[in-house]
């Protein structure tokens, strides 16, 4: 919970159920990022917390939003029947004729009254669907075998963790940034982009 030393529950169980919209939507880097959360400490980091992404257009879907939220900050239910505090870590996906919930293990699907038609809707087919992920300890194993590819590989990886990292660093200037994922930089605020690299002590310089 240091900022010296970690990320809080960004860094902890963020990579992990953040995954579970990050895969599903084909994310890149964002475009911008801001946070709320806890007052500010310059010690430790907000239990209490909430970071809002916008990310581009890919080729199969249109630019969204992305959110996290923890600590008990919740974005509101979809439904009065929906409880979101019970659903532990789990995703929010909103759509415009309707919502889906989920945890690691169940799938709820809420469509509006009004436009909650899925008629249109048309599964892909068996050869189309991606395969399920297996074991990621097994994934691990024959990759180092010889096939060198997982489900969630470095890239996809330390892209998801780099938008996740970004919505702390909104929180600690308190203000929405402007992001360049090329270049690896906020092009909006100094004090944002400084925060993006650890100047270390001497003696203490980490090469690599």
């Amino acid at each position: 919970m240091h900022w010296d030393f970690g990320s809080g529950q960004v860094g902890d169980m963020g990579s992990h159920t953040m995954d579970l919209a990050w895969n599903a939507i084909e994310a890149g880097l964002p475009t911008s990022a801001e946070g709320k959360g806890d007052p500010f400490n310059p010690e430790v980091i907000p239990v209490k917390l909430e970071t809002h992404f916008d990310i581009p257009a890919n080729d199969w879907r249109s630019a969204i939003k992305v959110s996290w939220y923890q600590g008990g900050a919740l974005p509101d239910s979809p439904h009065p029947g929906i409880n979101l505090e019970k659903i532990g870590h789990g995703v929010l996906f909103e759509g415009t004729k309707g919502s889906l919930v989920a945890d690691f293990q169940n799938r709820f699907l809420m469509p509006q009254a009004k436009d909650g038609d899925l008629t249109y809707y048309k599964p892909r087919s068996k050869a189309a669907q991606f395969p399920p992920i297996s074991n990621f300890l097994q994934e691990w194993v024959t990759a180092c075998k010889g096939s060198l590819k997982t489900s969630c590989d470095f890239g996809y990886a330390s892209d998801m963790i780099e938008m996740m990292l970004l919505g702390l660093v909104a929180y600690r200037v308190g203000r929405k940034i402007k992001y360049d994922g090329a270049t690896g930089r906020v092009t909006d605020c100094a004090e944002a982009n400084d925060l993006l690299r650890h100047t270390y002590r001497k003696g203490w310089t980490l090469e690599g």
